[in-house]
């Protein structure tokens, strides 16, 4: 059972971090390229949809960290699990006090109601996302490491 929850804990982190690299990398860097106001109503969509799973993303691993970390607190690599959840607690605070609030006005713009530095802030969003991406992957890569 210990060895299902490492595997399932993992995995769940390991899409988790897929899919904001994605985001960092491939959508954005797309919606960006897109002409006129495409861009930015794929942001706002991409917002909206995203704001809504991420949170539950998030949370549910950092849970599944502390289960590990607590149901294995005898096993070795334990120290990594503990290091993991503490870079993901980082990743939720970095979330609620940097991104979500850019998100929350973002989400709801459109091309009539958008603020006149509405790419700036879209741009500070990204620059805090790659930061929040880098944390998750190094977040990643001890849980992977804590299986060996």
């Amino acid at each position: 059972m210990f060895d299902a929850l490492e595997v399932v804990t993992t995995v769940i982190v390991g899409v988790m971090v897929g899919v904001e690299f994605s985001v960092a990398f491939v959508i954005n860097p797309i919606l960006n390229a897109l002409p006129e106001d495409s861009g930015q109503l794929g942001r706002a969509h991409g917002g909206r949809m995203l704001g809504a799973v991420m949170p539950v993303w998030y949370i549910g691993s950092l849970a599944l960290v502390a289960v590990w970390a607590f149901a294995g607190r005898h096993h070795q690599g334990t120290g990594l699990v503990v290091t993991a959840g503490a870079l993901l607690v980082l990743s939720v605070i970095m979330s609620i006090l940097l991104l979500v609030p850019i998100n929350n006005r973002g989400k709801t713009w459109t091309p009539e109601n958008r603020p006149a530095d509405w790419k700036e802030q879209m741009n500070r969003w990204d620059r805090y996302h790659y930061g929040r991406v880098a944390v998750i992957i190094a977040a990643f890569a001890l849980l992977a490491a804590a299986l060996t």
